[in-house]
């Protein structure tokens, strides 16, 4: 399936989105705008044949002026209706001669020449004519009224009145010329702000994409480890730069890993050559009867143990490394009972008492053969430093469960003390520089922690554990 470029849809979509939103608000306009005309055009158009014996021709009353409804005189500002008068012959009686502007008498004529045939078809609505390169709305309407002195008066009480259809008009050319040039200067913003926007968006997108390039570079030197510190890349977009600073942080943990790993094979190499060398050489010397068999079978065997032991060691911790871990609810008090059993005899063989105290049993979410393998490791470890004495505790502290395993040794170098939980680092009297390591990272497994106190008076490691549910009086 062919995947889609974010950087086309980074420019693609918003510029489209930008295009039909600007053809939005020009069509919205182009609607508004017509509606505006229509409501005003009809408004008047519908005042001027409300109100055409008033406005026009009731001379006597010097108040008639105030009979002229609000609307009328408002519209009248702004959309003047002129009308015109025909009988029903088609025959135009007002205006009368004399014409004031002969655009007048053309406008009056050709009007009158259009609806002459058809009066009555223009009374529903509204009609838009095109006179002499004007547009006019025009909309007839029937009435009974007298010519009076050249001048159109309804009235339908006088015995000579007669019907007449009056022809009410306006001209819309202003009006219609106005929304045009604003349409054309709507049209030019609208074009010049798209192409801004456009123009922008592609330059945005252009420089997204050099950076994106220089972070592939940056990316493909990091795994080629060709890494320069002229190399970094540089963006002026806080996102890019946050994906490099994590870039940076990756690579630093990559690079701290693969020296991690190659000190893990370069001391796993050397404590197992040290027993190999002696194995092969007590091997010869049985061999060429230098060494006698029961002195060197000895060495063998404790040698070839001793390799045993420690590629047991990085067995278990390779494995602890690709597993996950199998939690289940474990108490605490048991298991630290389980292990101070298990070690009782070798610490009896070295003249040192093992006390198991715990005042609670809590419960904790963990793998028992992580913790069961993390505190074989500190008591193990506290064997090999104690004079006479290992004591392992318990207590509940803010919804923690502490472990204190503690001996009563001379405490441990102030050199070797920041160093103690690097793997294959071995102190003073240290096995293989594992067991420490191993029990900080399953520590960490666990979301807890491994801390360590020493002095003259002795060593205390504290293990610190989340408390689940409910603990055991």
């Amino acid at each position: 399936m062919k995947k889609k470029k974010l950087l086309q849809r980074i420019f693609v979509i918003p510029s489209l989105i930008v295009l039909l939103s600007l053809l939005a608000v020009f069509m919205l306009f182009q609607i508004i705008s017509d509606q505006y005309i229509k409501t005003l055009t009809n408004d008047a158009l519908k005042n001027e044949m409300n109100n055409l014996g008033n406005i026009t021709y009731d001379t006597e009353n010097e108040n008639s002026s105030e009979t002229i409804d609000n609307d009328l005189a408002d519209t009248s500002l702004i959309v003047p209706v002129m009308h015109l008068v025909i009988d029903t012959n088609g025959r135009l009686v007002f205006p009368a001669p004399p014409w004031y502007y002969d655009y007048e008498v053309k406008t009056a004529k050709t009007i009158t020449e259009i609806i002459a045939d058809k009066p009555d078809s223009y009374e529903d609505s509204p009609h838009k004519l095109n006179v002499n390169d004007n547009f006019y709305l025009v909309q007839a309407k029937n009435y009974t009224g007298i010519i009076e002195n050249g001048v159109f008066v309804p009235d339908d009480s006088d015995k000579n009145s007669a019907d007449y259809y009056v022809l009410f008009y306006i001209n819309i050319t202003p009006m219609q010329n106005f929304i045009d040039k604003v349409n054309l200067v709507l049209m030019a913003a609208l074009a010049l702000s798209g192409i801004g926007s456009i123009f922008f968006l592609f330059l945005t997108t252009r420089q997204v994409n050099k950076d994106f390039e220089k972070l592939k570079a940056y990316l493909l030197s990091i795994g080629k480890h060709k890494l320069k510190e002229t190399d970094k890349p540089v963006s002026n977009y806080s996102e890019i730069e946050a994906v490099i600073t994590a870039v940076n942080e990756m690579s630093e943990m990559l690079l701290e890993s693969e020296n991690v790993q190659k000190r893990f094979f370069q001391n796993a190499s050397h404590e197992l050559r040290t027993p190999l060398m002696s194995i092969q050489g007590y091997a010869e010397g049985i061999k060429y009867h230098v060494i006698p068999e029961n002195e060197a079978t000895d060495v063998i065997l404790k040698e070839s143990g001793k390799m045993a032991s420690l590629i047991n060691e990085i067995l278990f911790l390779s494995k602890m490394e690709t597993t996950e871990p199998e939690f289940e609810n474990v108490n605490i008090a048991e298991l630290m009972a389980e292990v101070s059993d298990n070690f009782r005899l070798m610490a009896k063989e070295n003249n040192i008492n093992i006390l198991c105290e715990t005042e609670v049993k809590p419960i904790i979410s963990a793998d028992i053969k992580l913790l069961d393998r993390l505190l074989g490791n500190l008591v193990s470890n506290g064997i090999r430093y104690a004079k006479s004495e290992i004591k392992l505790s318990c207590e509940i502290s803010d919804n923690n469960i502490v472990i204190k395993v503690s001996d009563d040794g001379n405490g441990i170098a102030k050199e070797d003390l920041p160093h103690i939980f690097e793997r294959f680092y071995k102190g003073k009297g240290g096995k293989f520089g594992i067991g420490l390591s191993m029990a900080s990272d399953i520590a960490k497994l666990h979301k807890g922690r491994l801390e360590v106190n020493s002095g003259e008076e002795g060593t205390v490691f504290k293990l610190s554990l989340p408390q689940i549910s409910h603990t055991f009086s």
